[in-house]
């Protein structure tokens, strides 16, 4: 038994102006992509020899440049047009991926899949929980399963269910037709964590599902709201056992749909939020430490630049009463370009903002270099060297400058760049939801209602292309 694996994963946000390219990928092929991810050892344990094409894994931005996606899309395909003979496809996709004048990354590559391989061999396909998902997707994939988890930490359970899965498909000579149903809501995934309601309760109702006769595989997808697109909304895919289950799957995806759909009033922030200057007051009059307060308008997590200097303009206006504030961090590599000049311990004078709007107009700033290290990547690149950051010290706050726009969503992240994430009061963060490693520390979590390429109020976003109605910008 032979399979052919691959990962391409990449989250667009569309209210980025800024293509996502080539170069903002961790990518590896061949033989060094091969033990990337987790399941090849569950094919080789099994007995399956693993054809291995590409590892390419890139932090959420705006649209993939067609560029972009092409290079990467052939590296799949050309080793797929090399071989005479495999049983099936596994890849790790997002689900929103949207390209440069193509739209659907997912849908466009395995169209280009289906067409080497036919309709005999079967596709297996892990999935992040935001993705947007195409109907058409049922037509090109006969395994589907998405994360059950909000921030995702069962990347790598997933990816074994989905290979186990496709297995068993090939050795039962079973070709499944997955069951789609949309669900005409977005929902930003602040509002949609795996701990807090409704998301608990629809992520339970997955596992009940799946124990139901005939149901294989039960799948949520909660959307990505800031992309722009005719595909964009929530939706469910049921996987049935075989084609003789598909009247109980179609019942239990209306069943499911109708079930979250009704819930669609009960998303709401879980934690404190606030508009920005709300937010900062809060944390710098609060008796504990360390407050963190989210970005959520520039959360890099979630696609946007992380560029906006809002956040960092209100701090160097008020009084922090002796609180140490951090922000990690903030890109701009023209100024990260000037300031890796000087030595730990010099004094600079320096704007920090790229000036794309006024959300990241320069604010200057006088200080010393403090600290310099490395930039690490996201999810399952998160111990991958990404890029390089560096940080000044003016009075109390101490800001990142990096040369790439990513997240600092573990403990390691501070680390690698110089810092003691216990020294500080105050942390702002390009996110939106807290991840886990930050939460469990925080002893105060704030989201700052920011403005941004992810502003949290979907309502005031120029949608030009979502199918209508949709929840909440309709009354439906």
């Amino acid at each position: 038994m032979r399979v052919l694996i691959g990962c391409f994963y990449q989250e667009s946000t569309t209210f980025n102006p800024f293509l996502m390219e080539k170069g903002d990928f961790v990518f590896s092929e061949g033989i060094d992509s091969k033990y990337r991810s987790p399941a090849t050892k569950i094919f080789e344990d099994r007995g399956v020899e693993v054809i291995p094409t590409i590892y390419a894994t890139a932090n959420s931005g705006g649209r993939l440049s067609l560029d972009a996606y092409t290079f990467f899309a052939e590296k799949i395909i050309s080793v797929l047009r090399k071989e005479d003979k495999i049983d099936g496809v596994w890849l790790h996709l997002h689900g929103a991926t949207e390209v440069e004048g193509l739209g659907s990354g997912e849908i466009a590559l395995l169209k280009e899949i289906r067409e080497i391989i036919g309709d005999d061999i079967p596709v297996s396909l892990t999935l992040d929980l935001h993705g947007n998902i195409d109907e058409e997707i049922i037509y090109l994939a006969n395994i589907i399963r998405s994360y059950r988890t909000v921030p995702h930490t069962d990347q790598q359970e997933t990816e074994e269910i989905t290979a186990n899965t496709l297995i068993d498909c090939i050795k039962s000579k079973n070709l499944i037709t997955p069951i789609y149903k949309r669900i005409p809501i977005i929902v930003p995934g602040e509002k949609g964590t795996g701990k807090t309601e409704p998301m608990k309760s629809i992520l339970k109702k997955l596992w009940e599902i799946d124990e139901r006769e005939g149901i294989l595989i039960t799948n949520f997808f909660n959307g990505h709201a800031w992309t722009d697109a005719p595909h964009t909304s929530a939706s469910v895919v049921i996987i049935p056992k075989s084609d003789k289950y598909r009247k109980l799957a179609k019942e239990a995806a209306t069943e499911l749909a109708t079930f979250i759909f009704n819930l669609r009033n009960e998303f709401k922030f879980p934690n404190i939020t606030l508009e920005p200057l709300e937010s900062i007051k809060k944390a710098i009059d609060s008796d504990v430490k360390p407050v963190f307060i989210s970005d959520s308008g520039d959360n890099t997590t979630g696609g946007a630049p992380g560029i906006n200097t809002v956040l960092l303009r209100i701090l160097t206006q008020l009084d922090l009463k002796s609180k140490r504030v951090l922000v990690a961090s903030i890109f701009d590599e023209r100024t990260y370009m000037s300031l890796k000049e000087h030595d730990i311990g010099e004094y600079v004078t320096c704007h920090i903002g790229v000036n794309y709007n006024e959300d990241s107009a320069p604010v200057l700033i006088k200080g010393r270099v403090k600290a310099n290290g490395d930039l690490l990547g996201f999810y399952t690149s998160k111990d991958d060297v990404v890029g390089k950051v560096i940080t000044i010290a003016s009075n109390n706050i101490d800001i990142v400058i990096g040369n790439l726009g990513y997240s600092f969503t573990t403990i390691n992240h501070f680390i690698s760049a110089g810092l003691d994430i216990h020294s500080y009061d105050v942390i702002i963060v390009k996110q939106g939801y807290l991840f886990d490693e930050l939460s469990e520390i925080a002893e105060l979590e704030i989201m700052a209602l920011s403005p941004g390429a992810t502003y949290q109020i979907l309502e005031k976003l120029d949608f030009k292309y979502l199918r209508r109605p949709m929840y909440p910008l309709d009354s439906i």
